[in-house]
């Protein structure tokens, strides 16, 4: 398991998020931008329109380095 904050993940809060995969961080992350963060969840719309996979090249290798617990 590991845990993240939202800003870690490209967010604007604080909040930690857990999982055990990178998929399902993603899809945490996703239903949680979704619900607290509406205009961010529009740029990260716009964003994977742009390009599918430039939030996961950024994101991922500090998925990678964060300890596990």
């Amino acid at each position: 398991m590991k845990t993240m904050t939202c800003k870690e993940l490209g967010g604007v809060c604080d909040e930690r998020l857990q999982a055990g995969s990178w998929d399902e961080m993603v899809k945490t992350m996703t239903e949680h931008v979704k619900e607290n963060h509406p205009d961010v969840a529009k740029d990260m719309e716009k964003m994977h329109n742009e390009d599918p996979k430039k939030w996961s090249k950024e994101m991922r290798p500090k998925w990678e380095a964060a300890p596990e617990h």
